[in-house]
């Protein structure tokens, strides 16, 4: 009872000195949940301890449900953060007196997320009807950028991913070419607005997925993992994955020239180093990039599919297996919808094993695309996959870490190609001593 006086006199006191012009405050809350038979704490000051402390207790003594109601000061104690909350949501090195981040490597390639912003405020200037849509995630995203460059193109619709889709879709009604950045993974939260807001009404909305693929530091929430899986159903649509910064910049401006929905995923983290052009280029829908054609040197062919960029992993399983073992081709898919079954046919007639390498999960990633296509056109060359297993990637601090653990590496590419190979010899050797009989 003690307690529950002095928590009681501290809610009303809180709620005296913040009654509004029309005498609302903290009572017209309490009101909506006493209404249902909730008891309503608050509101009370998140940064005195022992005032959270003692009210803690009271809701537990207490034998019916609670809202307790706490505000709190993003940033409080540290005036950088106070100053700029959304930049410290999440940071990297800074200097503790100052708060400005740590500068980078010298030749350290831009991030993805940069290289977006910069190629939204360069396709904006150039074309009123493109505008940028954020969902309280200017800096993370990188339309920070447009934001100072070019505001009146620019809306945050604050943390609510569901109205930025539905917001995306009453602009592309209307004659815009809305891009939507939000996250792979938030962007499950508007699934049902993606279905059936944008793709049954064929709106032309751009869908940028940062963080697309996996997002070491920030763990298994904020993983990308699973994007191409739920949209590969959805009918209409174009989905793309950049090999480089470059090519991203490139699938945005083919993306604002497309009459339907278009999604592009990238990952967190710095480009691949390629100098990013003037002037993006078109590139033809559903058409995939061959980087590395077969040698024809008499070796086991192997065609690697390294979806977005994860060339490296095909480079290092060729250098495991080495050169002289095989002969490799590498293709640059570019869509996972509609993929480029004219080159993923002719590849897998050609080669002896098909190889799929994705920043996804193996389940209906992918490698399941291919794979399904291929045996729908009866097409029997062996495909091996890399990519996510079917579990929650925990968090690390290494992107590298995890891979190597998870056998996203060319090692773990090499071993499971070498056992493809084997089986093609061993079933090859069968047929040949069948027909001898």
């Amino acid at each position: 009872e003690a307690i529950k006086g002095t928590v009681t006199q501290v809610a009303l006191k809180h709620n005296e000195d913040t009654l509004d012009a029309d005498g609302r405050g903290g009572f017209g809350s309490s009101l909506i949940f006493e209404e249902f038979g909730i008891r309503y704490l608050g509101p009370i000051d998140g940064h005195d301890l022992p005032l959270l402390i003692e009210t803690l207790e009271f809701a537990k003594s207490c034998e019916q449900p609670i809202v307790l109601h706490v505000i709190t000061k993003k940033g409080k104690g540290f005036n950088a953060a106070l100053k700029h909350p959304e930049k410290f949501h999440g940071t990297g090195p800074y200097n503790p007196k100052s708060g400005e981040s740590a500068p980078g490597k010298p030749g350290t390639p831009p991030k993805y997320q940069d290289v977006f912003g910069d190629t939204m405020v360069k396709l904006c200037r150039k074309d009123k009807s493109v505008v940028g849509i954020t969902a309280a995630m200017p800096s993370g995203t990188g339309l920070k950028a447009l934001e100072e460059a070019v505001p009146k193109q620019y809306y945050d619709v604050g943390i609510a991913e569901e109205h930025a889709v539905l917001f995306a879709a009453g602009m592309a009604a209307t004659g815009f070419r809305p891009v939507c950045a939000i996250y792979s993974t938030f962007l499950q939260r508007s699934y049902d607005m993606i279905v059936h807001d944008v793709a049954l009404q064929n709106l032309p909305v751009i869908f940028c997925m940062d963080r697309a693929g996996l997002s070491a530091n920030d763990g298994p929430t904020h993983h990308g993992l699973f994007d191409i899986a739920y949209l590969n159903c959805v009918p209409g649509i174009i989905a793309m994955a950049p090999k480089d910064e470059d090519e991203l910049a490139d699938m945005m401006f083919t993306a604002t020239h497309q009459n339907q929905p278009a999604f592009i995923r990238y990952p967190r983290g710095n480009g691949e180093g390629v100098p990013v052009k003037d002037q993006p280029a078109l590139i033809e829908v559903g058409k995939a990039d061959v980087l590395q054609n077969f040698a024809n040197n008499g070796k086991p062919k192997v065609a690697f599919f390294a979806l977005g960029p994860m060339r490296s992993i095909a480079d290092n399983a060729i250098e495991e297996l080495g050169t002289e073992n095989i002969d490799a081709a590498i293709i640059n898919p570019r869509f996972t919808k509609p993929i480029d079954a004219g080159t993923t046919e002719f590849f897998a007639r050609a080669a002896d094993v098909i190889v799929t390498i994705e920043d996804h999960v193996l389940k209906g990633g992918y490698g399941s695309i291919v794979r399904d296509h291929l045996a729908d056109q009866q097409i029997q060359t062996p495909v091996v996959r890399i990519g996510w297993p079917d579990e929650f990637i925990e968090h690390a601090s290494s992107v590298g870490y995890l891979r190597e653990k998870h056998g996203l590496s060319g090692g773990a590419a090499a071993e499971k190609i070498n056992q493809a190979l084997g089986q093609v010899a061993d079933e090859s050797s069968a047929l040949g001593q069948a027909a001898g009989k």
